[in-house]
């Protein structure tokens, strides 16, 4: 029992390490930025879902020329790298279909705030059972109140698609800069391991 409690801190501080490397926010940055071509046209849909699946792989091999000769690298099972996998698809598509719905005229007045309620709650989740980083929980209120945010706008007369535009826009913006901030301290603080030392 205490085996198991042992491998689950360790993979707790080492997802939490990963997440101070600024790459996952990076990427999520330049998806948000793109984001709105699928409110100009749904051909994009396509092309974001690459993007996205994309994003992993590129995670993969930033992380393997940047940061695992600095820290080091723990592989855990298969298992649990396919079932991450899964888990972004399966938000990705949850999120996507939300966005489809509230695209309905009905309900064209709070696409701003429930196309975000998605992604906030993941980020949090995240943060709250796998970094335990203060940043993360920043960033789950920031894409909240940005959706309440986009919502007054949207109430007051604005149309809810440029709201939308200018509101992943915005958080791309504000994904990449936090990204590249991590990015640059993470690889200052920790000089690359030559080999043999």
């Amino acid at each position: 029992m205490s085996g198991s409690i042992e491998i689950d801190e360790v993979k707790r501080k080492s997802f939490s390490a990963m997440s101070q490397d600024g790459i996952e926010k990076i990427l999520a940055g330049i998806v948000l930025i793109f984001l709105p071509l699928v409110l100009i046209d749904m051909i994009f849909l396509a092309v974001l879902v690459i993007m996205a699946i994309f994003s992993l792989t590129l995670k993969g091999v930033l992380r393997r020329k940047l940061i695992y000769g600095r820290i080091g690298y723990v592989k855990f099972s298969m298992h649990s790298e396919k079932r991450e996998v899964l888990f972004t698809i399966l938000y990705i598509l949850v999120f996507l279909s939300l966005l489809f719905v509230v695209s309905i005229k009905e309900f064209n007045i709070f696409k701003p705030l429930m196309a975000v309620i998605i992604p906030a709650g993941a980020i949090f989740a995240i943060a709250h059972f796998r970094t335990k980083i203060k940043i993360d929980y920043v960033m789950s209120f920031l894409v909240l109140l940005s959706g309440i945010i986009g919502l007054i706008f949207t109430l007051s007369g604005h149309d809810s698609d440029t709201v939308s535009v200018c509101q992943f826009g915005g958080l791309g913006v504000v994904f990449l800069g936090v990204g590249i901030f991590q990015l640059v301290g993470f690889l200052r603080q920790y000089p690359k391991v030559e080999q043999g030392v």
